[in-house]
């Protein structure tokens, strides 16, 4: 198939199945930068453990999340060998799913939503879509990142490395999203939203997963 066709084929599922495209893009690019990050992983240092100040004991497993976690395990996306070097696959895995059937529907529909709510490129909108997008959208998308995650990694407690992590995240994301989503409400058709979030978190996806593959250290100091 020649460049100008799939140009025109990839234009089309994009002006038809804007949701089932953007959803596909943003997973690809999210699951192409934690391969990357682990082709070049493999050569680092061991990084440290986070702090955590407080023991965090929130088992809040029932019968249903058992059951999707018994889900998970029947299709491989509990790691099962940490020490291996090759690459890990059920955590690829977990990041295309989060990408594609998560991340990338939800940003879709806030973007749209978004568009519509604060329409104009005034430096007022500009800035009332920056603030929602990341003091709104942001801080629960983080936090379903990590419960996700632990979620499909059948962790017994779904919330703990989220309340260790979630802060210091947050912070890394004002720092990079804000100057980001500045230049996309300015700049950025809106049909092109998502793919424009998509490129800028194959940037983003290599600090998230920083701050996931953190070790969370087994004992807390109790206060």
């Amino acid at each position: 198939m020649s460049l100008t066709k799939t140009f025109r084929v990839v234009n089309n599922i994009m002006q038809k199945r804007p949701l089932l495209f953007n959803s596909v893009v943003y997973g690809s690019f999210y699951t192409s930068a934690e391969f990357i990050r682990q082709s070049f992983s493999k050569q680092s240092k061991p990084i440290q453990p986070i702090a955590a100040e407080l023991e965090v004991s929130s088992n809040v497993k029932g019968p249903i999340l058992i059951q999707i976690q018994k889900l998970c395990e029947m299709l491989d996306l509990v790691d099962k060998n940490t020490n291996s070097t090759t690459y890990n696959w059920p955590q690829l895995k977990r990041y295309a799913i989060y990408g594609c059937l998560l991340a990338g529907p939800v940003l879709h529909g806030w973007y749209k939503w978004l568009d519509t709510f604060y329409s104009g490129k005034a430096t007022k909108i500009v800035l009332k879509k920056l603030f929602a997008d990341q003091f709104i959208l942001t801080p629960p998308l983080i936090m379903s990142f990590f419960i996700s995650m632990s979620l499909m990694e059948a962790k017994s407690d779904l919330l703990r490395e989220c309340k260790i992590k979630f802060v210091q995240t947050f912070q890394t994301s004002c720092g990079y999203w804000l100057p980001v989503q500045f230049v996309n409400f300015l700049l950025i058709p809106p049909s092109f939203r998502v793919i424009y979030v998509s490129v800028a978190a194959f940037c983003w996806v290599n600090i998230l997963c920083y701050f996931k593959n953190l070790p969370v250290p087994e004992h807390e100091q109790k206060y």
